[in-house]
């Protein structure tokens, strides 16, 4: 199948700022320049899923009315990481020593207490799976610039792989690392197209 992956609108806090799991609103002319933007390089008609974060939610709920798509579906798993104590504080006032404890160990150090990487992968590749399920040839992804990263690295992961694989313990840990990896920038409002193997949809 391919998704269409959207990042969010910039939001009214700027990036000097650490916001994960914060649900930050995105001003309404934004929003509205946003979707003028987006909006003729995606299909018509094809399901919309999201994170219920505001940021990707207000982006969603338009979008679905300017492409005739049906109302969106809300996955808290493609909400981008919750970064705990770290959440909306200027990165400048973050210790330098706990972002340098975050980068020795990628994997399995919690920022600010919050989540860990690893965590991350699991509950995105849950919605990945789930959308592969689905049966449809094309859907919308309303996301996060992480979670972007995290949709691909799933993507890699399964390429070549038997449609039913799953990953182990280990494979989760390197699709963690892969995401964390791709230093591609990836704009707000920018749209990445992913093509994924599709799993029929389940009977009944």
């Amino acid at each position: 199948m391919r998704l269409h992956l959207v990042r969010h609108p910039a939001t009214i806090l700027g990036q000097a700022y650490c916001y994960g799991s914060s649900d930050v609103a995105v001003a309404p002319a934004e929003l509205a320049s946003c979707c003028a933007r987006v909006s003729p390089s995606l299909p018509q008609g094809v399901p919309i899923v999201s994170s219920p974060l505001q940021r990707c939610a207000g982006l969603a709920k338009v979008l679905a009315q300017t492409l005739d798509s049906e109302e969106p579906t809300f996955e808290s798993g493609l909400q981008e990481m919750d970064f705990g104590s770290w959440e909306l504080r200027a990165w400048d006032d973050i210790a330098w020593n706990e972002v340098e404890a975050w980068n020795s160990d990628l994997l399995h150090y919690a920022p600010g207490g919050g989540e860990t990487l690893v965590t991350v992968a699991q509950r995105v590749w849950a919605v990945f799976d789930s959308l592969r399920r689905g049966g449809d040839e094309q859907a919308i992804v309303i996301c996060h610039g992480g979670s972007i990263r995290m949709l691909r690295a799933c993507a890699a992961w399964h390429a070549g792989r038997d449609a039913g694989a799953l990953p182990d313990a280990g494979a989760m840990e390197a699709i963690a690392l892969q995401a964390a990896a791709d230093r591609c920038e990836i704009g707000f409002g920018e749209v990445v197209t992913l093509e994924a193997d599709a799993l029929p949809g389940k009977p009944g």
